[in-house]
């Protein structure tokens, strides 16, 4: 097998040393071969006993991907794969095109941040579960794929019959540096689409000319501010789709695609442009728009997005992932209308993380919320007082009175407990996550069973 963890690796093995942000897998070449590596891939010369075979590569990372391709067999030729890749929105995109095509009658494969523990998974895990859904008899898989992924060749060797972007807004950028490089991650994804494949983007956000202009093949857009869209060839001259109609109401968000009514759920103008995103994968894939229309109004709620808490107290619960600047202040926009009372939003940042986006979320959750409660979200290394004082910056700009409670279960306590009639609490940054690391200590949380707990024990104002 080709393995990249020496701790793995097994007799006849060929072991990859993929540099990374912490650890050099070539300091763990004499561990791979005291554990029976034949084959050893570097970057870097290394002297190996006799009888150890030794490669050297300009990238270990593209070697670990096309190797682990090769060894199954190129698995994604045999399936349909999609690849979805944007700042927000992967999740419930992904989600929505899995069930049309399940509604649809096709055994259908996803993979994302819900069902894994990186959003994309590391190049030989990925290509092994590509091939266990191969051998499973799976014809499609919907995978998210993240800027990071993208950088470190984890879906090099992969081929993609469609490729999706939803945004691009703030994030990573204590990985990407810059917005351009962080651009320039995602337009991977699109490079390598060959010309037979299909292109699905979001015209309306400005980094779409970037992307369209490295496809090679036909480029389907889609949006809400634009009418009409010149597509390439004639091929899918039918996908010219209109949006004639976008009402969100409290609990249930009604969109008119063309002539096909949709009702759904999902409520907010971002959930129409994910809306959009399936539909237009649907069509794509020579689905009909009534199979397209079931298969997303029977998504009623994707694990952590959005994800309303109701045990009957009298104001709104929602738990949601947002944990981006772009995505807090469109969570607290899409239920300010609905909200007779007071938006209260509790959340943090991730430590080791992107920390200029820290004071913009704080200004963005003292400008849009009523009342703010700062928290820890996932600190890992990083000092959890040192990235709320980070947040905390932005939100002094405003003047706005908030409060801070670092145990995070607390502070859902305590917003809960401050909650009125008509009021809405915004739990943000975690979602479906159930741990929350402290310097490599998992600890269980989850924000849903948190506010469950709470809610149960009539510790909720009335």
């Amino acid at each position: 097998m080709i393995q990249y963890d020496s701790r793995k690796v097994k007799p006849g093995d060929t072991f990859v040393a993929i540099p990374g942000l912490k650890y050099d897998g070539a300091d763990f070449i004499p561990q791979a071969i005291a554990n029976g590596a034949q084959v050893i891939v570097a970057e870097k010369e290394v002297l190996v006993p006799p009888g150890i075979k030794f490669e050297r590569v300009p990238s270990a990372r593209k070697a670990l991907a096309y190797l682990s391709a090769k060894y199954y067999d190129f698995p994604s030729r045999k399936l349909k794969l999609i690849g979805v890749t944007g700042t927000n929105g992967k999740t419930t995109v992904t989600h929505l095109i899995h069930s049309i095509l399940t509604t649809a009658g096709f055994k259908t494969g996803i993979i994302g941040t819900i069902n894994s523990t990186l959003t994309t998974p590391e190049s030989a895990d990925l290509q092994a579960e590509l091939a266990q859904m191969v051998k499973e008899g799976i014809t499609h898989c919907v995978m998210e794929v993240s800027s990071h992924a993208l950088a470190q060749e984890r879906v090099y060797g992969c081929e993609f019959a469609q490729a999706i972007f939803t945004n691009l807004t703030h994030d990573h950028l204590d990985y990407h540096k810059t917005m351009e490089g962080y651009l320039a991650a995602k337009r991977k994804l699109f490079e390598m689409l060959p010309a037979e494949a299909v292109a699905i983007i979001n015209v309306d956000d400005p980094a779409s000319a970037s992307l369209i202009e490295v496809v090679k093949g036909e480029v389907i857009p889609y949006g809400l501010k634009q009418a009409k869209h010149e597509l390439r060839s004639t091929k899918y001259s039918e996908f010219d789709v209109r949006v004639s109609q976008v009402e969100i109401r409290e609990k249930e968000m009604f969109l008119k695609i063309n002539a096909t009514e949709i009702r759904t759920p999902l409520i907010g103008l971002h959930h129409a442009y994910n809306i959009l995103a399936a539909y237009h994968s649907g069509l794509a894939l020579g689905l009909s728009s009534s199979f397209i229309k079931k298969g997303i109004e029977a998504v009623k709620v994707i694990p952590g997005r959005q994800e309303e808490i109701d045990l009957g107290q009298p104001f709104r619960v929602i738990v949601d992932f947002a944990h981006s600047p772009d995505s807090l202040q469109k969570l607290i926009e899409t239920y300010r209308p609905f909200t007779k009372g007071k938006i209260i939003l509790v959340f943090g940042c991730p430590g080791e993380r992107d920390r200029e986006k820290r004071p913009i979320m704080g200004e963005i959750a003292a400008r849009f919320a009523d009342q703010v409660v700062v928290t820890t979200d996932d600190p890992h290394g990083e000092d959890p007082v040192q990235i709320i004082n980070d947040i905390v910056k932005g939100i002094e700009r405003s003047g706005k009175v908030f409060m801070i409670e670092i145990d995070r279960r607390k502070a859902i306590e305590e917003a809960l407990k401050m909650a009125q009639a008509g009021d809405t609490v915004l739990i943000a940054g975690r979602g479906h996550e159930k741990f929350q690391d402290f310097a490599g200590k998992k600890t269980t949380l989850d924000d849903r069973q948190v506010c469950k707990e709470v809610l149960s024990g009539g510790s909720q104002k009335s």
